[in-house]
């Protein structure tokens, strides 16, 4: 059936894709813990600000509606500074 391989594609993709999120939050953990060393805040609202354009700026280029990828960044970013969080405590 012509949607199997397809369906591996997705699969693949899937995996690729959680595994760059674990690297996302295991630097998100080195972050806290160097945040948490300097005292500084875990949550930055003006990185946070320059990651939502630049991920829209990079979605508008591959094509993909920008408002979606925000959101799905929006999750990302909050995974991430939960990461953080743990790791500073």
């Amino acid at each position: 059936e012509e949607i199997g391989p397809l369906r591996d594609a997705i699969n693949r993709l899937n995996i690729e894709i959680v595994e760059r999120l674990a690297d996302r939050v295991r630097v998100a953990r080195e972050i806290g813990t160097v945040k948490s060393r300097h005292g500084r805040p875990i949550e930055d609202r003006s990185r946070e600000t320059r990651v939502y354009h630049q991920v829209r700026d990079l979605a508008e280029e591959a094509g993909i509606d920008p408002a979606d990828v925000e959101t799905v960044f929006r999750e990302i970013i909050e995974l991430c500074i939960q990461a953080e969080r743990e790791e500073g405590e």
